[in-house]
């Protein structure tokens, strides 16, 4: 059975109106995606389905968390999402392309698969550092800390390669 088959809205019939619908997103959701960097996790998303007569307004909100890699050290971490999102859905006859804010619906769509929205709303929430930290109850591992801090004080010293120095008295006799 297709896992993304449960993230299918009909909306033939569907009064005008608000409509909620909650989805769970784990690790057999994001398999689904090729190239996803994104294996583990566990989340809710509420969403508000608000239709009026011309178009779909999406309020999606997620809670949870995904397991992602701590930029600093390496190790694994649990990422804690909690993050709002709304996007637009309109209906139009002419093959218009989507925008960032307004997805376009052909007039004889009976049904929308907000899976890959979902996912996309997921991988954008997703901060651009990736830490872990104290307020979280997580923390770097500190044999790696402690590696790359001598790695540090090793680039510190600016040893310089023999092989490089014969290099640099070349260009000294240039001048």
């Amino acid at each position: 059975m297709n896992v993304l088959s449960d993230f299918i809205i009909p909306i033939i019939g569907l009064k005008l109106g608000n409509h909620t619908y909650e989805f769970e997103v784990d690790g057999t959701f994001f398999k689904e995606f090729e190239h996803s960097e994104l294996k583990q996790g566990f989340l809710n998303i509420n969403l508000l389905l608000i239709k009026r007569s011309n178009l779909f307004e999406l309020i999606f909100e997620v809670k949870g968390y995904v397991n992602s890699l701590c930029d600093r050290c390496g190790e694994e971490m649990k990422l804690y999402l909690d993050h709002k999102e709304r996007r637009i859905m309109k209906f139009s006859h002419d093959d218009y392309s989507n925008t960032d804010e307004v997805e376009i619906l052909r007039e004889d769509e009976h049904e929308i698969n907000v899976s890959h929205m979902i996912y996309e709303i997921i991988v954008l929430a997703l901060p651009y550092r990736r830490l872990h930290t104290q307020e979280d109850g997580q923390s770097c591992d500190q044999d790696v800390l402690n590696k790359l801090e001598e790695y540090k004080e090793r680039e510190d010293k600016n040893v310089v390669d023999d092989r490089w120095s014969a290099l640099k008295d070349l260009l000294t006799e240039k001048e």
